[in-house]
């Protein structure tokens, strides 16, 4: 005979069905554990033959639950904690759809404090950040025309750069490779997601012509602070010096080729964006002195004459654009005002606890999944998906095709997030047929092979693993849902 469970006590207890008191977890409100109803479910039992049958090295942890009643309909190791990878993005997404909210924005504002004589600004212009992840080089274009609308040719003061008081990280992932332009800094001020544009063209006496630029649809304004230099060394590929007031790279000239671009990452991101502006201005005809940063707020905030403002689409666009393109810069900066935590750290420990909060068991260490040191459960995630089914994160997920021999498999709605580093593969989201919605996760790992390959840009075997990983993953969802049928 079945027990009879409320929702909250059913999600919070299907894990224990496995006959592990590893997952005693906690309901919505409480961090109290709960009883637990000593009824186990029955597994469908497919996975373990599908995971066997692949053969992929490393482990394997999977889960899938049934958001109605919080019933574990299948598992395989669920208690294994291994990287989540960007699917901790999905974790991101759902916190600060509860701590934000839909319609939330963020907002840019550029002020003028002072008066203008004779085309001069006796004072200061003022571009005021909230972290907004989609500022681009294009918006900064709109605020010199505004500038360029009052008249000011020139400035007496300040171009300042304020911060308002969100923190400054220089690096999300000090494990990474300084070239990944997929780990920038953070800041109260993200310009062109933190990333800045090497370009090289090989003269016809065989030294290259480089620039570092933040290119918009009409202007490309230079950053005279990031510097370029071409060496000719064995390795690395490219190195990097870091100071508050300059950023100096190096790259290998084996690496070049004749012409081409890359993105790198941007360190000092509040002195990117001032210098982007600067130059912008000066295209412009208006002369503005170089940035100035302010961490905090701007000393003299009421005697300043807001002149523009630039609004961010509304946070649930935002979450669901960073959710399919899965960017981490964005996952960053949601987690961060989410929590108002003063470090990153700090802020990831709030996102862990609001995750463990909804049935999560193990913990992240950012908000983007870029760091191999967070941890997870396949069962923890399956119920976090399951306590956010009727939340509206399976609607922020990316649609996917799930299919049998190239086919798409009729009647299927496929929503997931995908996570990847090297050796390391997750997909963990909802498969929903004939109305019927189940949470799943799914995490890959060949630890062993990803410790010996830190440091490598492109490492032997990582692509091979990561297909034949993503393959195991869909057969085991094919698998499920011929349970189902």
């Amino acid at each position: 005979m079945e027990n009879t469970l409320t929702r909250r006590a059913a999600l919070s207890t299907a894990l224990a069905a496995l006959g592990s008191s590893a997952f005693a977890v906690a309901p919505l409100n409480s961090l109290r554990p709960v009883a637990r109803p000593a009824a186990s479910p029955d597994l469908l039992g497919g996975a373990a033959a599908v995971i066997r049958s692949f053969s992929l090295k490393g482990q394997v942890s999977c889960a899938l639950m049934d958001p109605e009643n919080g019933r574990l309909l299948d598992a395989y190791l669920p208690e294994t904690e291994l990287p989540p990878a960007s699917v901790t993005k999905a974790l991101t997404a759902a916190y600060g759809l509860q701590k934000l909210g839909r319609d939330f924005q963020f907002i840019t504002r550029l002020s003028l404090q002072g008066r203008v004589v004779n085309g001069a600004l006796v004072g200061d212009i003022i571009l005021t950040g909230s972290a907004d992840p989609t500022l681009h080089t294009d918006d900064l274009v709109n605020f010199a025309k505004t500038l360029q609308k009052t008249g000011i040719q020139r400035v007496k003061g300040r171009l300042v750069i304020v911060d308002n008081g969100f923190p400054y990280q220089r690096e999300i992932d000090s494990s990474q490779l300084p070239q990944a332009n997929y780990n920038p800094a953070i800041a109260g001020v993200n310009l062109n997601l933190n990333r800045v544009q090497f370009e090289w063209a090989r003269q016809a006496s065989g030294g290259y012509d480089l620039s570092m630029s933040a290119p918009g649809r009409i202007y490309r304004p230079q950053i005279p602070s990031i510097g370029m230099r071409v060496e000719e060394r064995a390795a690395p590929s490219y190195a990097y010096q870091h100071a508050l007031d300059r950023e100096q790279w190096s790259v290998q000239r084996a690496v070049l080729g004749k012409d081409g671009g890359r993105w790198l990452p941007a360190r000092n991101p509040r002195r990117y964006a001032g210098e982007a502006f600067q130059a912008i201005c000066a295209e412009m005809g208006m002369r503005l002195p170089s940035p100035t940063i302010v961490d905090g707020q701007y000393p003299d905030a009421v005697m300043t004459v807001e002149i523009a403002q630039k609004e961010s689409r509304p946070y649930y666009e935002i979450a669901k654009s960073m959710l399919k393109l899965s960017t981490n810069l964005t996952a960053e900066v949601i987690g961060l005002t989410a929590s108002g935590a003063p470090t990153l750290r700090q802020s990831a420990s709030a996102l862990s606890q609001f995750a463990q909060a909804h049935g999560m068991r193990g913990a992240v260490v950012d908000h983007s999944g870029l760091s191999d040191q967070s941890r997870l459960t396949a069962g923890g995630l399956a119920m976090f998906m399951a306590w956010h089914h009727r939340n509206g994160l399976a609607d922020l997920l990316k649609p996917k095709i799930l299919r049998r021999k190239g086919k798409p498999m009729d009647g299927v709605d496929l929503r997931v997030k995908t996570g990847t580093l090297n050796f390391v593969s997750s997909l963990s989201g909802y498969l929903t047929y004939k109305g019927k919605s189940l949470g799943f996760a799914i995490l890959t790992a060949d630890m062993a092979r990803r410790e010996k390959v830190k440091g490598s840009e492109n490492p032997r075997g990582a692509k091979g693993w990561e297909a034949r990983s993503r393959s195991l993953q869909y057969a085991i969802l094919r698998d499920w849902l011929g349970h189902l049928r």
